[in-house]
């Protein structure tokens, strides 16, 4: 089952597949100065980008998981005290 934070991913593909159906994009419109449909992809290719930074923030990562083994922290406190000694 794929987690909820993953559909974050779908809205930029559903925006670029949208385009040529929206009025308001696909027309001779110009937003900042450049026609709409450059605009959109633009904007949306940076829209890309952060909606890959949320699932990548929420994404559970295999690594991470060795960190919370009791004995793991156990020795980790260990060797902070040691190097807080030698400091």
């Amino acid at each position: 089952m794929r987690k909820p934070h993953v559909l974050w991913a779908l809205v930029p593909v559903v925006a670029f597949l949208s385009t040529p159906f929206l009025p308001f994009v696909n027309g001779p419109h110009l937003w900042l100065g450049i026609p709409s449909v450059l605009a959109w992809c633009l904007f949306w290719t940076a829209g890309t980008t952060a909606s890959l930074a949320v699932v990548e923030h929420f994404a559970r990562h295999p690594d991470e998981d060795e960190d919370t083994d009791p004995a793991d922290a156990n020795d980790r406190a260990a060797h902070d005290s040691c190097q807080e000694a030698v400091a």
